[in-house]
């Protein structure tokens, strides 16, 4: 397969995963996570709305699509694990550790 065929189609798979990503924030009001991404009331309603063969369609564009304002490791995280689980875990890992005392529960 040429390489130009490889890019185009990890192209319209990365832009499928973040489609399906905003997508799922948009369906479930996550404000954290909508935060950085700068995307109107009206836009998200609109992406909320969407059919899987819409997103699929949108996709298919030769432009990478994805614009996260995230480290790597949190992007990837989210696409792998889901946004839930990737925001709990940037929480709690900006959350230093309560203080303990020897001898006290």
């Amino acid at each position: 397969m040429p390489k130009s065929t490889e890019l185009l189609r990890d192209i319209h798979e990365t832009n499928l995963m973040y489609l399906l990503l905003l997508q799922r924030l948009a369906r479930t009001g996550n404000a954290p996570a909508m935060a950085g991404l700068q995307i109107s009331e009206h836009a998200c309603q609109w992406l909320a709305a969407l059919s899987q063969n819409d997103l699929i369609k949108m996709s298919r564009c030769s432009v990478l699509l994805a614009q996260l304002d995230l480290a790597p490791h949190l992007l990837l995280s989210a696409l792998s694990q889901g946004i839930d689980a990737t925001l709990a875990a940037r929480a709690a890992a900006a959350t230093p550790p309560e203080p303990h005392t020897l001898g006290m529960p």
